[in-house]
Formats: structure tokens, C-alpha cells, sequence
């Protein structure tokens, strides 16, 4: 059986205060950038070395961490080259007229529409914005990409013997909730995006195993570790 680690990371804390951070472009805090790293020591990643594989949304508030700890990784492993994959479909969603605006205005001026909004988000969609199904099937995209990728090198680390598997995945509140909603089967779950809860700096485990069968499918099963 081949097996690999796919870990999702949310973002840290960012500037601009207490905003509907959808497209919007910010720079992460000190104190984001410096709980994203307390996160990312904890998984052990020079362990996975060289099997690491760094994937990140483009906006500033994952890049700019996923780019700081691929040169660390790579000053402490002289023969190493990690690079970053930039995927733009790990970005957050586009909220249209409401991207960027604090939370106070939005209830201020549009409280009916931004409840319909958390209760039912395929059906009440934000105005201008990016569409619920847009963005979660881009999602899918990228995730079944970092599977597929995965799963290429697992085949090597399986006929050498080398480290498992492991890829790091740097994005976004939004987009961990439908991969967990991926890995889980479920489709249209309100609850993932009006009541659970994932921290700044959260991590997500999802280990992948590709089972040895007659007809050799490459068909991945999951298991979902919750997030911490």
C-alpha cells in the first residue's frame, strides 16, 4: 500500500482588523507569521525531508510565511532545493462588494443578506462575488492535483525506500472547509462554513492511502484528522 501526509495550515492573524478577508490582499501580523512558525515546528518537518512537497495560495498572507520556511528548510539541509508551488486555486473566495469591509459595516448596512449569506451561501451568494460552486470546484481541482502529485512520489519512495510522503498546504480558512468537506463526502454542508470553527495557524492531517488492488486503481481513501 502507498501512503502519503497531506497538511492543510491556515494562515495566521492578519492586519486590518476584524474584515471580511476574502480576495483582499494583507500582510500577516508579527504575531501570525510568528504562531505559523510555532505551528509549522511542531510538525516535524525536516523529518520529511526530501519528500516535502510546499504548496500555497498566492495572496501575501500565506506566500510570504510558505516562502520564509521553505529557506529554512533549505539552509538546514545543504543538498536540498524546496521549492514553493504557487496554486491559485488555494486562494480564498472572492467576496465582491463586500471583500475588505469590517464586520461592523457589513451588519451595519447588509445584515439580512450577510445572515443569508452564512445560512446558505450556494443559493445567497455576496454581491459581485465569486460563486459558491466556482469556488469550491477549483478547490477540488487543486486538491485532487496535490493527491495525484502525491501519490506520484509515493510510488518512488515506495521502490527506494525514502521518507514518506508529505505535502504542506498554506491557504485559507474557506478553502480547508470544503476539503474537509471533500474528504468527508459531504455536499453543500452549511455547518463546515457557518459553525466550525478553524484558528488562525490551524492545521489539518489528512493521511492518503492508495490500496493494492487487482484492477491496480489508484483511487485514494482518506482519513481525516481534526483540526488542531
Amino acid at each position: 500500500m502507498k501512503q502519503a501526509k497531506i497538511i492543510l495550515l491556515r494562515h495566521g492573524q492578519c492586519e486590518g482588523g476584524s474584515i471580511l478577508r476574502g480576495k483582499t490582499d494583507v500582510a500577516l501580523t508579527d504575531l501570525g507569521l510568528a504562531n505559523m512558525h510555532q505551528s509549522a515546528a511542531k510538525l516535524g518537518l525536516l523529518g520529511c525531508l526530501p519528500s516535502l512537497q510546499l504548496y500555497s495560495s498566492p495572496l501575501m498572507r500565506c506566500h510570504a510565511f510558505a516562502a520564509e520556511l521553505a529557506q529554512q528548510l533549505n539552509q538546514a539541509s545543504a543538498d536540498l532545493a524546496l521549492k514553493v508551488e504557487i496554486m491559485s486555486q488555494l486562494q480564498e473566495i472572492d467576496f465582491g462588494l463586500w471583500d475588505g469591509k469590517s464586520f461592523t459595516e457589513l451588519y451595519q448596512h447588509s445584515a439580512k443578506a450577510l445572515d443569508a449569506y452564512w445560512d446558505n451561501p450556494w443559493d445567497n451568494g455576496a454581491p459581485q462575488a465569486e460563486p459558491m460552486a466556482e469556488f469550491e470546484q477549483r478547490v477540488a481541482q487543486a486538491f485532487a492535483q496535490i493527491t495525484q502529485q502525491a501519490y506520484d512520489l509515493a510510488k518512488v519512495n515506495n521502490e527506494d525506500g525514502s521518507a514518506s510522503t508529505t505535502a504542506l498546504v498554506v491557504t485559507h480558512g474557506g478553502v480547508i472547509r470544503h476539503i474537509i468537506a471533500l474528504v468527508l463526502g459531504l455536499n453543500r454542508c452549511q455547518g463546515l462554513y457557518g459553525q466550525l470553527n478553524i484558528d488562525y495557524a490551524a492545521t489539518v492531517t489528512i493521511d492518503v492511502f492508495w490500496p493494492e488492488t487487482d484492477d491496480k486503481s489508484t483511487k485514494a481513501v482518506y482519513r481525516l484528522n481534526w483540526p488542531s
